[in-house]
Formats: structure tokens, sequence, C-alpha cells
């Protein structure tokens, strides 16, 4: 894997998928490839670069699959499956079979209106339900092909009403996944708020929202009422790491990220991520980079 974090740039982006976007708000793709690639990174050489983008992504496998992995977790994609990735995720291909086909969406915020409850669905199936994928049955995968066909013309004749159209032809695709989403969820088991699984999710949860400004086990434990003894021991239990290893794992991922970003200095980035001083911040970085964070900034 490579450390680098690669930011896309969606003004570069829209520069480049200037037939196939609208209002620079939104971009319609049947290549990931292109969608992936930079000035810096060729079509060629995306595999192990991780990225990272503050819109929201719908990659909709056709034919074939792709295997990838989505902050911490690896998975594959094949197809008929649907991933979504929600702003500030780090996404990073791993392999791309040869007959690999897709469907990709890239939205800004301002274009997606009043479509919280599904992203919030599908942040409740990846972190609850640890799958990256939604499978998506045959007929509701022949509705989204025709609704990237549809979407497709209207961007090409960039009519007067086109971006409302396509914001329509967005929601019936937003509301039928929904709608799966929810029936799948409802058919799993519940998970009984005392088991290893549940307590394993709350706490991702938790560090996911709270890494940068909380790094020790403890202030997690009281928020999930356990011991720090007890949480670190089902932690472990339910996915092999440490609690404090997973904490390590999503301060070195926003680390990367922020010092390949090159808008903030060391020091803003040791502030930002609440560290004593710059100095306690590389070491922490060396120590587990493997380099320092200058060092890292200019390779």
């Amino acid at each position: 894997m490579s450390d680098t974090v690669i930011q896309i740039k969606h003004s570069e982006l829209f520069d480049v998928f200037v037939n196939e976007s609208i209002e620079e708000s939104f971009i319609a793709s049947d290549n990931i490839k292109n969608i992936l690639s930079s000035e810096n990174i060729g079509e060629e050489e995306i595999l192990n670069f991780p990225f990272r983008t503050n819109e929201s992504i719908i990659i909709i496998c056709v034919e074939g699959y792709l295997k990838a992995k989505l902050d911490t977790k690896s998975f594959m994609l094949e197809k008929n499956e649907l991933l979504v990735i929600v702003p500030k995720q780090i996404f990073e291909l791993k392999e791309i079979s040869p007959d690999l086909s897709t469907i990709v969406y890239i939205m800004k915020t301002s274009f997606l209106d009043n479509n919280t409850s599904f992203f919030e669905a599908i942040q409740l199936q990846q972190h609850f339900f640890r799958e990256n994928g939604i499978q998506i049955p045959e007929s509701m995968m022949n509705e989204a092909i025709t609704i990237y066909r549809l979407i497709k013309q209207k961007l090409e004749e960039k009519g007067m009403f086109s971006r409302q159209i396509i914001q329509q032809y967005i929601n019936v695709q937003f509301y039928n996944v929904y709608a799966l989403l929810q029936q799948q969820n409802t058919q799993k088991p519940a998970v009984r708020t005392h088991t290893k699984e549940y307590i394993f999710e709350q706490f991702i949860r938790l560090v996911e929202r709270y890494f940068r400004e909380q790094h020790k086990i403890g202030f997690y434990a009281n928020r999930l009422h356990l011991t720090s003894k007890y949480l670190s021991a089902v932690i472990r239990s339910a996915s092999g790491l440490t609690a404090g290893q997973w904490i390590r794992e999503y301060l070195i991922i926003e680390a990367r990220a922020l010092l390949k970003m090159g808008k903030m200095s060391i020091q803003q980035i040791s502030n930002e991520l609440n560290f004593y001083d710059q100095s306690h911040f590389g070491v922490f970085f060396k120590k587990y980079a493997g380099c320092s964070p200058r060092a890292y900034q200019k390779t």
C-alpha cells in the first residue's frame, strides 16, 4: 500500500468530465479509473493508492468485481452490488477484474437536497452490520442502468431543468436502495445490547466521532458505562485488535490525509488531533507510520 493519500480535487474533475457533469455539483461516469486518476496518478497506477473526497460517491458494479479498502475495512464489490462512500472516508482500490463495468456518481452536498436519511442508513449498514456493499436484485439493477442512461441523456442536453430532473432520477435510485436496506436490516437478527459485537460496534462509532480529541481508552469506556479493562478485553475478542490499536489506526489515517492535503502545518495538524505538542505528534507518527511527518509530506 502506498503511504500517500490522494485528495480528489473536484475542480479538476469537473474540468475533465465537463460533458458528464452539471453545474460542478454532479458527475455520472461509467469508468471508475478515470474518476480516480489525476495529474499525479495515471489510470494504470491507481491500485493501492488511497483516495479521499469531501463529496459522496456511489459505485454500482454492473459486471466483474473490484477489491478495495474503505477506511479500515477490506471488501469485495461484485456484480449487482452498490457501494456508497460518504464524505471524509478514504477509499483504496486493491484489485480490478478485467471485465469490470461500473456506474459511478459523484455528488456535492449541495446537490443531494434532502437525502440525509439515505446516508444515515448507509452508515448504519457500514458500521453496525460491518457490510460495505449492498446487494441489488436483478430487477432493481436493470432499473439502475436505465436511470443512468436517462441521466446521461440529460447531461448531454443540459436543458433548463436538467439539474432538477437528474435530482429526481437520483432520488428514485436513493429510495429504491433505502427501501431495500430497511427491509434487509429488519430481517437481520436483533443484536442484544450486552453482546461483544454490539459493544464493538458502539465503540467504533464513538472512535469515529471522537478520535481526534480523545485518545485514551478510559473516555470510551466511560461513554459505554464499562471499565477500561473489560472494554479492552471485549474489543480484542470481537476484532482481534486492541482498543488502542483501533484509536491509533484512525489517528494515522487522518494524519496521513491531513499531511498530504498540504493545507495545514504540522503544528496545526498536531493541534487538530489533540496532541500535547508537535514533538509528541512527531514521535507518535514516526512510530506507527515509519517516518517523520515532514518526511512523509515530501514523499
